[in-house]
């Protein structure tokens, strides 16, 4: 699985100032919306919110892995925002979180689902590329990263 192709380079935006969870889930499914991924936004956020209530998508060390499943997703991608200041997140080890990767996924992708986390997380699990993630300026280094 190429996560290039699933990450748009539409919904990738460094160093926002955003101030809740449901502020950078209103902001990536509006940016997913816009790339023509989700075809209603507040429908796909609202899935994205139950997702959440289910078990905790922050992982450790500033990252969170949210996703939905929803009916009008057209095909599985992901979004990504890098927080210009931490937000609270309930996350494993309790911190708050700066990178989110939001994953959205087609009504009928439960395999891609999964397919997606492991493609990503074996990639995060590396602190060189959590490191990264801090330092890059553009698009293109988080493409090269992941």
């Amino acid at each position: 699985m190429n996560l290039r192709e699933l990450l748009n380079e539409s919904c990738i935006s460094l160093d926002l100032l955003l101030d809740s969870k449901e502020a950078v889930f209103r902001t990536l499914s509006q940016d997913l919306n816009r790339a023509g991924i989700v075809e209603d936004p507040d429908r796909f956020r609202k899935a994205v919110e139950y997702r959440e209530t289910l078990s905790e998508t922050g992982l450790e060390e500033g990252i969170a892995i949210p996703h939905g499943i929803d009916a009008t997703v057209s095909k599985a991608a992901i979004a990504y925002v890098r927080l210009a200041v931490p937000i609270e997140w309930e996350s494993l080890d309790g911190k708050p979180v700066r990178h989110v990767f939001l994953l959205a996924i087609p009504e009928n992708g439960d395999k891609v689902h999964i397919r997606m986390l492991s493609e990503l997380a074996m990639h995060l699990i590396r602190k060189e590329t959590r490191d990264a993630l801090n330092c890059i300026k553009t698009k293109e280094e988080l493409y090269g990263i992941l």
